[in-house]
C-alpha cells in the first residue's frame, strides 16, 4: 500500500477551544479501491493544557504511539490513517480500515507491552469516503 505523506494542517475551534486538524492528502487511489470501507476514529483522552492542547510530554506521548499504530495498520494493509483533530483534551485519529475487528486485533497487538490506556474506538460503514472527503474539502481547500 503506497499511501501518499502529503498532510494539511489547519486552525479551527470547537466548543471556543483551540482545535488542530491535520489531514493527508492525495489517498485517492486506496480511496476508490473499494479496500477500506470502514471509518475508524480512535479518541485518547488527555489532560492537556488551559486552552485545552495536549502539553509537549502529552504531545511526545501521543506522536510516539500513534506512529506505532500507524506503521503497523498500513504496512499490513489494513487501514490507512486519514486526519487527526487535536483539541479539546482529546486527540482524535481517524482512520480507513478493511474491518473493525481486524483494527482492533491490530491496536491490541501495537499497544500490549503498554498499561491500559485511555483510548476509545468507534467504526462506521463509510465506503465512499464521505467524511474523509468533507474534512479535505472543510479545511484543506481553500476559496
Amino acid at each position: 500500500m503506497q499511501a501518499s505523506n502529503e498532510w494539511f494542517v489547519a486552525d479551527a475551534e470547537n466548543e471556543g477551544k483551540p482545535l488542530i486538524v491535520r489531514g493527508r492528502l492525495f489517498l485517492d487511489t486506496l480511496r476508490l479501491s473499494g479496500r477500506f470501507t470502514t471509518r475508524i476514529a480512535l479518541v485518547w483522552q488527555y489532560d492537556g493544557d488551559s486552552k485545552g492542547l495536549p502539553t509537549d510530554k502529552e504531545t511526545r506521548g501521543l506522536d510516539l504511539l500513534n506512529e506505532q499504530l500507524r506503521q503497523a495498520l498500513e504496512e499490513q494493509e489494513e487501514a490507512v490513517l486519514t486526519a487527526i483533530f487535536i483539541g479539546n483534551r482529546a486527540a482524535r485519529y481517524e482512520y480507513y480500515s478493511t474491518s473493525a475487528e481486524i483494527f482492533g486485533r491490530v491496536v491490541e497487538q501495537a499497544f500490549a507491552n503498554y498499561p491500559p490506556l485511555p483510548i476509545q474506538i468507534g467504526a462506521e460503514n463509510d465506503p465512499e469516503w464521505k467524511h474523509y472527503i468533507e474534512t479535505v474539502e472543510q479545511f484543506a481547500i481553500q476559496p
